[in-house]
């Protein structure tokens, strides 16, 4: 995939709305039909296998995506709307059924079209990756066999690339005098900005698999506070652990680490100029259901410059900090863990991260 200097924008971030057509070539090493689109469906990029399926090009729905819809069976319209309105509503991911009327065929074929949505430059349009599928058994093929992981990663990977290549021509302008250093800086970090969101994208929508055998929740906790400590000890910040009483083992795997490593590098966010951080544990009961609660406490001592709705937005800016996908990414990883996450300002001062990580009936206490 080619990213020239005309699919940025003027902030730096990917023009979706410019990149689109380059991503063509990516298309084409994808083994199962897939497409490109705008979310606002005024533009696309088709693979091959997808021209065979539909007997369309791209030309044929450029500024006229109504026909799409005039394809597509009456009965299965409002399916279809539907799954696009998800993904104009915030939604990453979402599926739908449908049978749609080829060219040039007399009889429709029964579809099944898997949607990524896939983030732009701010204010520019989104991007959504369709995935086409025409029978019942090649969408347990598709689920399984990590198809929409490689198609994700795929992506991302070509970014990178791309976004490498950049950075060595930068490199050379610079020793060669060309470029200013502080020009220089600025490029290099912008590209630095865009592989960081290319990772998290990639992250998010691809999650590791869901770890099944349970472990000794102490230790996994442990584990993550002691990781991340150097790291908050350079910037000030005093991190303490207590557990209140036995715990039970859990399903904890990467994605919990990840998730917990998560929040607490947002807390170092917070703490610009040092604090502490307390992290308690313990066993608690909501609606008469059983959790882990872990707390993670953030005490500044200064205002905490944030507001409760605010930290799960996506691509949040704190205290000059970009901390991106960061907590969106952890609340994911908290949910296929049937648990969740949320933020209370206690005090102006003090912040209560409160994760819950559902209790199996059969889990034992350690």
């Amino acid at each position: 995939m080619r990213l020239d200097s005309d699919s940025f924008g003027a902030d730096g971030a990917l023009d979706a709305s410019v990149a689109i057509p380059s991503a063509g070539a990516l298309l084409e090493l994808l083994p199962f039909p897939a497409a490109l689109w705008q979310q606002n469906r005024a533009a696309c990029v088709f693979n091959k296998n997808t021209r065979q399926l539909l007997g369309f090009s791209e030309s044929d729905f450029a500024q006229r995506s109504f026909q799409w819809m005039d394809r597509i069976h009456p009965q299965d319209r409002d399916k279809f709307a539907n799954a696009w309105r998800r993904i104009e509503s915030g939604e990453k991911t979402t599926s739908c059924q449908y049978r749609f009327l080829p060219r040039d065929k007399e009889v429709e074929i029964r579809m099944r079209e898997f949607l990524f949505s896939y983030p732009g430059r701010p204010g520019g349009s989104q991007t959504v990756w369709s995935v086409y599928v025409q029978n019942q058994s090649a969408d347990e093929d598709l689920l399984e066999n990590g198809y929409a992981r490689n198609l994700v990663a795929g992506l991302t990977h070509e970014i990178a690339n791309s976004l490498q290549s950049i950075r060595g021509e930068v490199d050379l302008l610079r020793s060669a005098g060309a470029l200013s250093p502080q020009s220089a800086s600025a490029v290099t970090g912008g590209i630095e900005h865009i592989h960081q969101l290319a990772r998290e994208v990639n992250e998010y929508l691809s999650p590791f698999p869901f770890e099944r055998r349970r472990q000794n929740t102490v230790a996994v906790i442990d584990e993550v506070i002691r990781s991340s400590s150097p790291l908050l000890a350079e910037r000030g910040i005093r991190i303490s652990t207590v557990f209140n009483g036995p715990l039970p083992e859990l399903a904890l795997g990467l994605q919990f680490r990840i998730a917990l490593k998560r929040v607490i590098e947002f807390s170092s966010a917070l703490l610009p100029e040092g604090g502490e951080l307390r992290v308690e544990v313990g066993v608690t009961a909501v609606n008469g259901f059983r959790y882990v609660e872990v707390r993670v406490i953030n005490l500044s001592p200064k205002s905490l410059d944030v507001e409760e709705k605010d930290v799960f937005r996506p691509y949040l800016k704190v205290n000059d900090c970009r901390v991106g996908l960061t907590l969106a990414m952890a609340r994911q990883i908290l949910r296929s863990h049937s648990g969740k996450i949320i933020f209370q300002k206690e005090r102006q001062n003090r912040g209560v991260f409160s994760i819950l990580i559902n209790i199996p009936e059969d889990a034992r206490t350690q």
